[in-house]
């Protein structure tokens, strides 16, 4: 299977449901994706989904802007696309047997995240302006597989890599991490997690850890496996982690 599978994108206009519906005025809104930001591919076996693990896709992001005659391409937003693709090794079997594959579409846990946090007028993170559940094509990679779209408010500034942040003088990265903190015990008054979307108590005890899980601190050295320290004025605390 092809390591980029959303692509060919750029151009394409997509309608999704405003969230929640307006009483009144138009139910939807069309985007028009303008540049790629990243791509990921969540490969399964067809075993796993025995389990009732949902089926394997790529999700891509994307920018986005609005091509309604009010906002003369003013309106910028960020479109994520999550697509089912076929099995791992099965991508080049015929049109029947991928079409068997296909699932109903379904609200990614990053929707229903986003959806639980506007309700709550949560103000830390992006607002969620609209989607769409809907399916392939018959001639598709997984022939009438599901196919969402999630769009949400762009805002200033730009993800930080891993790479920038171990990067960064120590006075800044601990600028960073207590922004981080900051605005997580925020977050948690409402609801945790995109990927794994949970409902916390809201009083939930900060924990120096959770620089750990988020990278913004080393655990050990196996945690540097995954990302790379460039540095030169980090320091170890009493319990070993690399700050």
């Amino acid at each position: 299977m092809s390591t980029s599978i959303l692509s060919g994108l750029l151009g394409t206009k997509v309608t999704v449901d405003l969230w929640p519906l307006p009483t009144t005025g138009p139910a939807s809104e069309t985007w028009e994706i303008t540049e790629k930001i990243d791509e990921k591919i969540c490969a399964m076996h067809e075993i796993e989904s025995n389990n009732g693990m949902r089926p394997a896709y790529v999700r891509g992001t994307f920018q986005c802007r609005s091509t309604d005659a009010n906002d003369d391409g003013k309106k910028l937003g960020i479109m994520k696309v999550y697509k089912q693709i076929p099995y791992v090794g099965t991508d080049l079997y015929d049109y029947e047997y991928r079409k068997q594959q296909a699932v109903e579409p379904y609200e990614p846990r990053e929707l229903i995240a986003l959806k639980a946090l506007k309700r709550r007028r949560c103000v830390v993170v992006p607002e969620l302006l609209g989607y769409r559940l809907t399916k392939q094509d018959a001639m598709e990679i997984v022939p009438r597989g599901c196919l969402m779209y999630i769009v949400w408010k762009q805002v200033p500034g730009k993800p930080l890599t891993q790479e920038a942040f171990w990067q960064a003088p120590l006075a800044e990265r601990n600028e960073i991490r207590s922004r981080f903190r900051h605005i997580y015990q925020q977050l948690v008054e409402h609801i945790c997690g995109f990927w794994d979307a949970d409902l916390l108590n809201g009083y939930a005890k900060w924990d120096d850890y959770l620089f750990v899980q988020f990278d913004l601190v080393s655990g050990s050295k196996s945690d540097e496996r995954y990302f790379k320290i460039t540095a030169i004025d980090t320091y170890h605390d009493e319990k070993g982690w690399r700050w």
